[in-house]
């Protein structure tokens, strides 16, 4: 059967709430002729009579009031489709490790916002890489990443480069240590593979062996909060210390710098790229962040 007009079943709709052709003309901006010709089209559509004339102003017959549910419901569905699809529009869920949105996004967020009030923004902050983006929790990325998966477009932003540094606290009113003598200070390491030590104290030229006893964690944010408590010395990527190095809080004990194979992305899928919201956050985030080109993978 062919369905009714779109526009009749609205008027239908909102006369059969208000059992008014008068209310329901100044709802929609209709005279009320116009809402009468509506409900003349429905009425014809179905070939029965939607509504009855009382004393007491219009009712709805046994028809009227088994349609009215129904278009209720479909308009209802309609409204909150239409809702999540402006959203939508409007969404940006950005996914990335805790370190990298504490230290590079929440710093400069506020900046972005104040550029596209329009946008809503959300940021998922969780360890690991969905490499294809399957999960579709979040459109697009700043990831540290050492291989390109295909279908994501990948903005190099800068390498990763890590520099040994303390607190002023640790050292007291002793000179910076020597590499050498860094082994007489707790060693704090960024991550649970403790080779990001090893590897500096060969570039450095200083030959260690065995175990280097001392904190471990998770995320590399949580190893420069305790470096700023005086815990111990730490590597830290220089870019995310910045602000402290600028104000004493960090010194850095040499600038001999461990730069790993591994960079710090901008990514997204292929398919999102002419998302307007994917466009906006990357020019900002070039603007903000970048150092190198772009690329697809």
């Amino acid at each position: 059967m062919k369905l009714p007009p779109l526009n009749a079943l609205r008027v239908f709709l909102v006369a059969a709430e208000q059992l008014s052709f008068t209310r329901a003309g100044d709802t929609l901006h209709l005279t009320q002729g116009a809402v009468s010709r509506h409900i003349q089209s429905l009425e014809a559509h179905y070939g029965l009579q939607l509504f009855v004339r009382q004393a007491r102003g219009l009712a709805l017959t046994p028809e009227g009031m088994a349609l009215l549910p129904a278009v209720r419901d479909a308009f209802h569905r309609i409204e909150a489709a239409s809702d999540a699809i402006n959203r939508r529009s409007r969404e940006l869920r950005i996914k990335t490790s805790p370190s990298i949105a504490a230290r590079w996004v929440l710093p400069k967020l506020a900046g972005f916002r104040a550029r596209h009030p329009e946008l809503i923004v959300s940021m998922i902050s969780i360890t690991g890489f969905d490499p294809n983006f399957k999960s579709r929790e979040y459109d697009i990325s700043f990831q540290a990443s050492l291989t390109k998966e295909p279908g994501l477009v990948y903005h190099r932003l800068r390498p990763a480069r890590f520099i040994p540094v303390a607190a002023p606290a640790l050292l007291g009113n002793a000179t910076p240590p020597a590499p050498e003598a860094f082994r007489d200070y707790p060693l704090l390491h960024p991550s649970h593979d403790d080779n990001f030590w090893h590897h500096w104290f060969t570039l450095a030229g200083v030959e260690v062996s065995g175990n280097l006893d001392a904190y471990t964690f998770d995320t590399l944010d949580l190893a420069i909060t305790a470096t700023l408590r005086g815990m111990g010395i730490t590597l830290a990527d220089e870019s995310m210390i910045g602000e402290e190095l600028a104000n004493g809080s960090l010194i850095a004990l040499s600038d001999i710098a461990l730069q790993t194979e591994w960079a710090y992305y901008l990514i997204y899928p292929q398919e999102l790229a002419d998302l307007p919201s994917v466009i906006a956050f990357r020019d900002w985030a070039l603007a903000e962040f970048a150092e190198a080109s772009a690329g697809t993978g």
